[in-house]
């Protein structure tokens, strides 16, 4: 996500759809999020019913935390990101041009 400001889009996505947001080691130790809210084997496991990982490359240690979420979903702009091998669903593009997109869709369509 790049930046603290960056990783509000994350916190307004889950707004929208009533989620709860997450983050990798990087995004703590960057000071982008909380360490009561990382993913992985140095943190927490979920298992939602959809994971959306934003720029998330997708370590093992990561992937350890999610990968028995129900659906997940992968916005990256590698497509070769290994997050994309366990993901349902991948959006291949910029999280910063995805996200505002999602958010408006969501916005406009939920009651």
């Amino acid at each position: 996500m790049g930046s603290k400001e960056n990783f509000n889009l994350i916190h307004q996505l889950a707004e929208v759809i009533q989620g709860e947001v997450g983050a990798t080691r990087a995004a703590v130790d960057a000071g982008m999020c909380e360490h009561e809210r990382q993913i992985g084997q140095t943190g927490v496991t979920v298992r939602p019913k959809l994971y959306i990982a934003c720029g998330v490359s997708g370590a093992v240690q990561h992937r350890a935390g999610m990968q028995e979420s129900s659906k997940i979903i992968s916005i990256n702009k590698d497509p070769k990101a290994p997050i994309n091998a366990i993901a349902d669903y991948t959006i291949i593009g910029d999280v910063m041009e995805v996200l505002p997109k999602m958010i408006k869709y969501y916005k406009a369509n939920t009651k």
